[in-house]
């Protein structure tokens, strides 16, 4: 039997608004004009869904970036590689029903693989990704606590030898952070002079930037050899920030003394 849960205007288009259902966290998204209803918890860590980027037809989780398709439930992105159960929504007049019975859960679940999952990591690995987040310039002057709160933002990723990890005039998803072994920064890499610009090893970041804005990659990324990396998407990180309105405005006054910082350079 469906139940009412709300006025049609509830949820405006390209909203996600979390409704109570028989005792459990229904979220409702509307994609042009479209409903959909779905878990509000996420598969991976419980994070609520309805805090999240709604893009599309994909559910962002506002915790760790894993992504869903609101249609039918599936995993697009992880870490998370269970799907949601999704819910058939009506419009009765101006009220919206939904059926707790024809719930199904979503097909084709991202296959995770183990190594570059996110669980819930040992302390040597907690140490690891925490010196990670302490060496990004954009986060040094952060005090711990800000810092450890961080690092359930991020995810672990392995690379082979050759592979593209960022390219070069695309827009970057956020940051990464050599764990281990070494990357090397190249410029051209698809034109006939290729030239490297740097290399990194274990605790240097690249893409700080691209956690604040959708701009271009200047260049492009490669693994040189078998590589690990701390990564933080765009996405969590803002949400992250939507929710710590303090941390958001010391970080803008380190980058005002950044910036003040350069311009003395340059007038020297």
């Amino acid at each position: 039997m469906a139940s009412a849960i709300g006025k049609t205007g509830d949820v405006p288009p390209g909203g996600v608004v979390k409704f109570q259902v028989e005792g459990k966290s229904i979220a409702v998204a509307n994609v042009e004009g479209s409903l959909f209803g779905f878990d509000d918890v996420c598969t991976h860590l419980g994070c609520s869904l309805s805090q999240g980027m709604l893009d599309g037809r994909i559910i962002i989780c506002p915790c760790h970036g894993s992504k869903f398709l609101v249609t039918d439930g599936s995993v697009t992105a992880g870490p998370a590689s269970e799907a949601l159960n999704t819910y058939a929504v009506q419009v009765v007049g101006d009220e919206l029903h939904i059926s707790m019975a024809d719930s199904s859960p979503g097909a084709g679940d991202l296959e995770v693989d183990a190594s570059t999952s996110v669980g819930v990591p040992a302390a040597s690995d907690r140490e690891r990704s925490y010196g990670a987040l302490a060496s990004v310039p954009l986060f040094a002057s952060l005090e711990p606590a800000s810092i450890e709160s961080l690092e359930a933002f991020t995810f672990r990723k392995g690379f082979v030898p050759g592979e593209v990890i960022v390219e070069e005039g695309r827009t970057g998803n956020g940051l990464y952070i050599v764990l281990s072994g070494k990357v090397e920064v190249v410029k051209g890499l698809r034109g006939a002079r290729p030239q490297t610009l740097a290399v990194f090893g274990p605790g240097e970041p690249f893409g700080e930037m691209a956690l604040l804005a959708d701009w271009k990659r200047s260049a492009s990324v490669r693994a040189v050899d078998e590589v690990e990396c701390l990564g933080m998407d765009r996405w969590a990180f803002l949400a992250y920030l939507n929710r710590e309105p303090q941390l958001a405005i010391k970080m803008l006054q380190m980058l005002a003394q950044r910036l003040a910082e350069t311009n003395e350079k340059l007038v020297e």
